[in-house]
């Protein structure tokens, strides 16, 4: 609604380019899309880096702190892999009560959830190996003990076994964490150990399942002649490996949609389930000793329009609306039904749905359902048709003509991936050379746009994060980046940091200009945390260009930080922490410009020797003397403002550049330099006082050539002053 404000869902993930958890987003910021909603997604892991609880911690910490989120959506299920339930538990207690909070994949308890139904896709995967097969003797191998989905898989194995008369044999049970790993160590131990004669493994998930056939591989056990494996999940690698697996497919682009519309409906004040389950559906393939792929749904029907149109109602629902699919299957069997029918014409007519399709980038893989659920069709009704053999011929045809245009997409996509990761390398490959923050903000604003990335926020804490520091201070003290055409660059004093979890506090960044679908992450290098960096969310581009970017930020951001630190180290007096001579006038020269502008202020130079320091050092030691000079320059920064420029240009000299406005104003800094000394030396710290002679001129112009003359005439009265304090005995105590 116009002048409505949108909504705003967190969303926390463990790994983006996991490809489970990106289907889920993907059903997320679909519902977002459609709804008008904003969404931020906090990555709170990286591939190859074992600092998982510092990225979560830093996640957590800015999402609770967060007031323009109006809901989060939790992706627990995958975040409890890598860290254990009591601290994962903490964390969601800190999370503020009015935040309405939709868990995924895992139960908390008074939180509501968005599950699979765990124990029925289990029990259909043992209850198919049972009766199709003749399976008795079925193992089990467990995801991580504690997990709920992973319990529910083991409850489904076993309700399973009790369904059908067999009994449940714990021996016959094993323990895994959903690692390749895990499976392969279950049939060592079956085998090897228990002594187990088996018929079929059952697996918590398509990883342990992996692990399996590759163990039985390695031992020549035939699968399934001799075992049958079933998995959990559908991965992608599930049905291209082989022999391709049989597994229980989770609708995770449908979790995602739920979650997102379960979190929408709690949001507005509706009723919700506590749980809200998705049905999953138990994959019949190659590894239980099906090879035959099942038919389509029959479902309710009794006419092959009425069989078509179901099976493409479900097949394609996400692809296109009611009235859409109505439209294609109510074309495509007008073209089956013709009397006579003609296979070209059949064939042109399938072609220019099918380009039609296409041009709307949807899923071409549905149309080989598609005329799988049209040969049943035919199959079923034969009747209903004139020529049923022409018709599975021109079928055939079909088939040819959608691998072809998916063969033309595939090397498209190809050429322009292929693209896209050469100009990756050329964005990451410029980045890692950067050593100025300055730069870094130019280079994303030129570079980042071809990627179709058209903003990049990074905020940098003061200091960087050591690995498992307590306490840490993660306020946001620098801010660099860009948001179309406008770029960013603040610093901010620690008093007043930017809260980078809540976009309202950045200034100038207009969040609400459109919606928004962002993505947060922490930014490491090595075991150092060093600030966020938020891009913006492209389906288009190589999900784990994310990845690479960040890294190379990351890179980026540490290598200005060792830069800084060496330029720092060569204009650094390392005695005292003030500027040295280089330093110095490096920074006078940039003040100087400055003060050139401005009519308001009169600079003035003041050159200082510390009195005594050879009688101290000849007294004392060397080492007490060097207590004298910093003692000395901590009382100086004291007295004067935190603009004013000092340095230390020789081994007692000092000279400082401050501007006042007006001329005579001058002498009452040198006063309160005074006064600043007098109250020190009245402690009684030491044996002896410290003190200085102090030469102050007033600058005619805020110039090079003024500056110097200055100097020169500063150091002519600090030497009239010496000699003043010699000729009455009081340059030492």
């Amino acid at each position: 609604m116009e002048g409505k404000k949108r909504l705003h869902f967190g969303v926390l993930f463990s790994h983006v380019d996991n490809q489970n958890q990106y289907q889920i987003w993907n059903g997320i910021v679909e519902y977002a899309e459609a709804m008008d909603i904003h969404l931020t997604a906090y990555v709170s892991a990286y591939v190859n880096n074992d600092n998982f609880t510092s990225n979560l911690e830093t996640c957590f910490e800015t999402i609770c702190n967060n007031k323009s989120l109006d809901g989060l959506i939790l992706l627990s299920g995958f975040i409890i892999h890598s860290v254990d339930h009591k601290k994962f538990n903490a964390y969601v207690a800190k999370i503020p009560a009015e935040l309405p909070v939709v868990s995924v994949s895992l139960a908390i308890p008074g939180t509501t959830s968005v599950l699979v139904d765990n124990i029925s896709g289990m029990y259909a995967a043992v209850d198919h190996l049972i009766k199709n097969h003749g399976k008795k003797h079925i193992a089990f191998v467990k995801g991580p003990d504690g997990h709920g989905e992973a319990e529910d898989r083991l409850e489904g194995y076993k309700r399973a076994l009790e369904a059908n008369g067999l009994p449940f044999d714990p021996r016959y049970v094993f323990p895994g964490q959903f690692s390749q790993w895990c499976g392969s160590s279950a049939v060592s131990e079956m085998f090897d150990n228990r002594g187990l004669t088996v018929g079929a493994v059952a697996n918590s998930n398509d990883q342990n399942a992996i692990g399996v056939l590759n163990e039985l591989k390695a031992r020549n056990i035939l699968v399934p002649t001799t075992v049958s494996v079933t998995g959990f999940d559908d991965d992608p690698a599930a049905e291209v490996y082989i022999p391709s697996l049989s597994t229980v497919r989770q609708d995770f682009y449908e979790i995602g949609h739920v979650s997102a519309k379960v979190l929408h409906s709690k949001i507005n004040g509706n009723p919700t389930d506590e749980v809200n389950f998705v049905a999953p559906i138990f994959i019949t393939r190659q590894s239980c000793g099906c090879i035959v792929k099942e038919n389509p749904d029959e479902g309710d029907t009794d006419s092959l329009h009425a069989y078509i149109l179901h099976n493409f109602s479900r097949l394609f629902q996400r692809e296109m609306n009611p009235h859409e699919i109505e439209s294609l299957a109510a074309d495509l069997i007008d073209k089956v039904k013709a009397s006579p029918f003609r296979k070209d014409v059949f064939l042109n007519s399938f072609n220019e749905i099918l380009f039609a399709y296409n041009h709307l980038d949807r899923d071409l893989n549905l149309w080989d359902d598609a005329i799988t659920s049209l040969s049943a069709g035919i199959e079923r009704f034969p009747d209903e048709i004139e020529s049923p053999h022409s018709l599975l011929s021109a079928l055939i045809s079909a088939t040819a003509l959608v691998h072809d245009i998916k063969r033309k997409k595939e090397i498209t996509g190809e050429v322009e991936l292929n693209g896209m990761r050469v100009h990756l390398r050329r964005v990451t490959s410029s980045l890692v050379l950067i050593f100025d923050i300055n730069s870094l903000t130019e280079a994303l604003t030129k570079s980042l746009p071809a990627l179709s990335l058209h903003t990049a926020l990074i905020g940098l804490y003061k200091d960087p994060i050591k690995k498992d520091a307590e306490n840490a201070d993660r306020a946001i003290e620098t801010l660099i980046g860009f948001d179309g055409d406008r770029k960013f660059s603040m610093k901010h004093n620690a008093w007043n940091p930017i809260l980078f979890s809540d976009y309202s506090t950045i200034d100038h960044f207009d969040f609400e200009r459109e919606r928004r679908t962002l993505l947060f992450f922490p930014l490491f290098f090595d075991d150092e945390e060093m600030g966020v960096i938020i891009l913006p969310f492209n389906p288009q581009i190589l999900v784990d260009a994310y990845e690479l970017l960040r890294v190379s930020v990351s890179t980026a951001v540490k290598g200005a930080e060792l830069v800084s630190k060496i330029q720092t180290l060569s204009i650094t007096d390392e005695l005292t922490g003030l500027l040295n001579r280089r330093g110095f006038f490096q920074f006078a020269y940039s003040r100087l410009l400055h003060l050139k502008r401005s009519t308001m202020s009169v600079p003035i130079v003041m050159f200082m020797d510390m009195d005594g320091l050879k009688t101290i050092n000849d007294t004392y030691g060397h080492n007490e003397g060097d207590n004298a000079i910093m003692t000395f320059a901590r009382i100086l920064r004291e007295a004067l403002r935190e603009e004013d420029i000092i340095g230390r240009v020789g081994g007692d000299e000092f000279v400082v550049l401050s501007s006042v406005k007006a001329e005579e104003q001058g002498d009452h800094v040198v006063r309160r330099i005074r006064a600043k000394f007098e109250e020190y030396n009245a402690q009684g710290l030491h044996p002896y006082d410290v003190a200085c002679s102090i030469g102050c001129i007033a600058l005619e112009e805020a110039t090079k050539e003024c500056f110097s003359a200055a100097m020169l005439n500063a150091d002519n009265v600090l030497y009239e002053e010496k000699m003043r304090k010699k000729k009455l005995g009081l340059s030492r105590r």
